[in-house]
């Protein structure tokens, strides 16, 4: 049974909710750099809100949960990178975030015509790896000690998914 999700644009109310999960470091340990000092309202404001060419609100059961979308566009490629990060704890473990992969990958395939999405997590993110198989992403490599986080150097792997496989595997 398929996760009953929602993407949308974001909105102003959501920003609050944001911010509450960027300073959960259950949340933030395995994003990017940028997240492991504190964000503040108006530079969650900005991500939520600010101009993107792809960036979508996750919405679970009526309520806002989430971020994922796709940046990095290169048109010239048809390239973008997938991003997602589920904030609200109390969704974990229920398919969210292989729901909104699969939703914003089929997106970017069929809607926007892209050729390649990139991704990449930090080890030992066991939950972004399972997403990001789910959703059918192949591991492309690893890049070794790129982050510090819980005291130590981790890996880093890098993923894509190419249009061709996707259109293969989720022909109906």
């Amino acid at each position: 049974m398929q996760t009953p999700i929602l993407l949308r644009l974001p909105r102003y109310d959501d920003v609050a909710a944001y911010t509450g999960f960027l300073a959960n470091p259950l949340v933030t340990t395995w994003l990017e750099d940028r997240c492991q000092r504190p964000v503040l309202f108006h530079q969650a404001q900005a991500f939520v809100l600010g101009e993107a060419w792809c960036r979508l609100a996750i919405e679970f059961d009526g309520r806002f949960v989430g971020m994922t979308g796709l940046e990095d566009y290169d048109p010239v490629n048809g390239v973008a990178r997938f991003f997602i990060v589920v904030g609200d704890q109390s969704v974990w473990g229920k398919g969210v975030g292989t729901a909104a992969a699969i939703r914003i990958l089929d997106h970017g395939f069929r809607a926007l015509g892209l050729r390649r999405i990139v991704s990449n997590y930090l080890l030992p993110n066991e939950a972004s790896r399972v997403v990001h198989q789910r959703a059918g992403f192949q591991i492309e490599g690893q890049q070794r000690q790129v982050a510090w986080r819980n005291g130590t150097w981790v890996d880093q792997t890098l993923l894509a998914v190419l249009r061709d496989e996707w259109i293969k595997r989720n022909s109906v």
